[in-house]
């Protein structure tokens, strides 16, 4: 088999002159140029993949660091606004847990309220159909202010009689005349 790699990779014309692939690789052994070849290969990404790995740890670190002084920097914040800050967030959150039973109940109400407004625009639809009914009840409107009117006229009549019945019934007295004149 060693003869057939060997006859494979002679090939004719080829020079074996100083110059010549033939000279790195002796007698052309295939394996041995793919395991150059890749040795080469793999010795150019080494120089890409370590620095770039090196630059990646420096930026890791750095990134650790800057949120460390975050929250470090947070937390010196929030001792310097409240010192019992957690007592009051306890608070705080119970607080939210109320609110949010409320807004849940006005929800719902709200809803109910959507409902029935729903409920009335459809009685208003109906309502449409009472035009006839309005009608008529504008007429019978006219007709009860001219029965008020006409109460109104009666009364003063009446009133004008009574002042009449009254006169009449000081003239009737015996000496009615003579006692508006008496000061007893």
């Amino acid at each position: 088999m060693n003869e057939k790699i060997t006859n494979i990779d002679k090939q004719p014309g080829t020079s074996s002159g100083k110059d010549s692939p033939r000279k790195i690789f002796p007698e052309g052994d295939a394996m041995d140029r793919f395991v150059h070849v890749f040795e080469a290969s793999a010795r150019r990404w080494e120089l890409v993949i370590y620095p770039a790995m090196l630059a990646f740890v420096v930026l890791a670190a750095y990134g650790f660091f800057l949120i460390y002084s975050l929250s470090k920097d947070i937390h010196t914040l929030a001792s310097g606004m409240d010192p019992e800050m957690g007592k009051h967030l306890s608070h705080i959150s119970e607080s939210v847990i109320y609110l949010s039973e409320n807004v849940r109940t006005m929800t719902r109400r709200v809803y109910h309220m959507s409902e029935s407004v729903e409920d009335m625009a459809e009685r208003m639809v109906s309502l449409e159909y009472l035009e006839p009914m309005l009608v008529n009840m504008n007429g019978m409107n006219a007709s009860m202010e001219g029965m008020n009117h006409n109460m109104r006229s009666m009364t003063l009549t009446g009133d004008a009689m009574r002042y009449e019945m009254g006169n009449m019934s000081d003239s009737m007295r015996p000496m009615g005349r003579m006692n508006s004149f008496m000061p007893w």
